[in-house]
């Protein structure tokens, strides 16, 4: 059995779990686009067109992962128990067109596991091209993304204005600036372009925004908590580390927060940390994690929202002088 998809607009629908990745798909493709999808399923009759109709939801998803090509496991942490905070939060996914041809691609990001992988058997993160069929390939060694270790987030945005989208990752450790080529592939310029992380951070969240509309994309990164497996308090051995008498990991609360960062785009490859000048860093006590940029109060300036766990959230309305101010609480 075919369906056959014509749509001016996307819908997806996409889950992460720690086993793997479930995706369901009405639509991924331009606007404009068809095309046909083989799905497996018996035909509906009158009575579970009714069903649907009934229940006020006349649209039904279907899990065509497996037939799409997006079957590999996502890994993050241990199977059956999960001893740190680092290895519950999971990681990010992005829809984005890395190489121009009109149809969306997917990049997957993916973890680790606290006992590690032999060396070249690193779960890494994972580029899948679009076949235009309604499945994918995958094209991560082509592209040269083999990036392995404990991913969060993921923001896609043209920081060089060369006309393609480039891809900035978070980790706990060093997060990664990746420049498209326009080739297919992708190069590493996360120390060319000053953007190395200092000592061992929690990147959580990150945002493309130019903030001061000079025409170059600046970037927000949010960070977690300040985390070391050295120190970390096993699960039952500290105060938020019990849930109902019953030994979990700890955190977040009980673990130390971190600040959130703001690098400024210098229009020639590099980026400059504008973090306390901006008054991004300003902001304390926060689980920092998701982070977007919208313009909330209609000033024609892009303001950051960023989610937090556990404690209030954070809104930073942009002054239009190059600085931020947390009206969250206001």
């Amino acid at each position: 059995m075919f369906a056959k998809f014509k749509k001016s607009y996307h819908l997806i629908l996409l889950c992460l779990f720690a086993g793997g990745l479930l995706v369901s798909v009405l639509a991924v493709s331009p606007a404009g686009h068809d095309y046909a999808l083989a799905q497996q399923r018996p035909s509906t009759g009158p009575a579970s067109k009714d069903k649907s109709e009934a229940n006020g939801f006349p649209v039904t998803f279907v899990d065509v992962a497996g037939l799409a090509g997006l079957s590999d496991p996502i890994i993050y942490g241990g199977l059956e128990h999960k001893k740190y905070i680092i290895e519950t939060n999971g990681s990010g996914v992005a829809f984005f067109d890395y190489d121009n041809d009109g149809w969306v691609d997917i990049l997957l990001l993916n973890g680790t596991r606290l006992e590690g992988f032999p060396k070249g058997k690193e779960p890494t993160i994972k580029l899948y091209r679009n076949q235009r069929n309604g499945s994918f390939s995958d094209t991560t060694a082509r592209a040269g993304l083999r990036h392995a270790g404990w991913a969060s987030a993921i923001c896609a945005g043209d920081y060089d204005n060369d006309g393609y989208e480039d891809l900035y990752l978070t980790y706990w450790g060093q997060n990664v600036l990746y420049r498209n080529r326009g080739d297919g592939t992708f190069t590493d310029m996360t120390q060319k372009a000053s953007l190395g992380t200092k000592g061992t951070r929690w990147g959580s969240g990150c945002t493309f925004v130019d903030y001061d509309r000079d025409g170059n994309l600046d970037l927000f990164v949010a960070n977690y908590l300040k985390f070391d497996l050295q120190t970390a308090p096993e699960p039952g051995k500290g105060a938020n580390c019990t849930w109902i008498g019953i030994p979990v990991n700890c955190g977040p609360k009980g673990l130390p927060t971190d600040i959130n960062l703001l690098y400024h785009n210098n229009g020639d490859g590099t980026f400059a940390d504008v973090s306390d000048k901006s008054g991004i860093a300003k902001v304390e006590d926060r689980y920092s994690m998701t982070a977007i940029t919208t313009d909330f109060n209609n000033d024609g300036w892009p303001d950051i929202y960023v989610a937090c766990d556990s404690t209030a959230s954070t809104l930073y309305r942009n002054n239009r002088d190059g600085t931020f101010t947390d009206v969250s609480l206001e």
